[in-house]
């Protein structure tokens, strides 16, 4: 069995020279080995955080990577990829990169793409960048596209006010 491990199987055993020297031949393949792994390693493997339907939870959600929810969450939600899935509800903001509807919201959403599916609800503003709503989708509130939809929001939250005809006095 050891003599798969040999570089010469059939070359008769070398006398073995002092400790010192014998240790050096080890030391090269242990860095070749950490190098490896430095050259193309992804930092870490993505984890997708999932709440299931039987969970409740009262408090704020931050997930650094995608996220699935089918529960009930009253909140405000953050994350990057953001899917509220059928039977879920968030009241509460939403504010992600991307955020897919299938189940409730009642709140803001901030998303640069949201997607507003058949059996999804949204009672609540949206700014968005891009928005798609599907035929049977509800929504009841305002969207407005704004080139950064994640900023903080500012003073620029509030309802713009109607633009009013001009009148034949102010003419």
């Amino acid at each position: 069995m050891l003599s798969n491990f040999k570089g010469k199987p059939d070359a008769p055993p070398t006398p073995k020279p002092d400790v010192a020297v014998a240790a050096p031949p080890p030391r090269p393949p242990e860095p070749a080995a950490a190098a490896a792994p430095a050259a193309g390693t992804p930092a870490r493997p993505e984890a997708i955080c999932s709440i299931g339907s039987g969970t409740s939870i009262v408090g704020n959600i931050t997930c650094d990577g995608a996220a699935q929810f089918y529960g009930h969450i009253e909140g405000e939600v953050r994350g990057s990829e953001l899917l509220i899935g059928d039977g879920a509800e968030v009241v509460g903001n939403v504010i992600a990169q991307e955020v897919t509807v299938r189940g409730r919201v009642k709140g803001t959403i901030r998303a640069v793409r949201v997607k507003l599916e058949a059996t999804g609800a949204v009672e609540g503003d949206i700014f968005h960048r891009a928005l798609s709503i599907e035929d049977t989708a509800l929504f009841e509130g305002s969207s407005r596209r704004v080139e950064n939809p994640i900023e903080t929001p500012l003073k620029s939250d509030k309802p713009m006010p109607r633009p009013q005809l001009a009148t034949a006095e102010g003419a």
